[in-house]
């Protein structure tokens, strides 16, 4: 359990945003990316007034939502 707490990193929503999808042209707005901790598509630790994440736990939730597999693999 310690090595499981040790490997978690929270962050701030901007960094976990730029963490994930970078800077580029194509990440989503800073609007999106708020909307969608509003509508808890990923978790988040909010202590106090301020709201941390885990990118590779936001990252795993958004593949998780928002993928679409293919109809006939190939």
């Amino acid at each position: 359990m310690s090595n499981q707490m040790q490997q978690q990193r929270y962050v701030g929503i901007d960094e976990c945003r730029e963490a994930i999808f970078g800077t580029s042209n194509s990440a989503p707005s800073k609007r999106t990316f708020a909307d969608w901790k509003a509508k808890k598509y990923f978790p988040v630790l909010k202590v106090g007034k301020r709201v941390f994440c885990d990118p590779e736990a936001v990252r795993t939730a958004i593949e998780r939502r928002f993928k679409i597999n293919p109809i006939n693999p190939v």
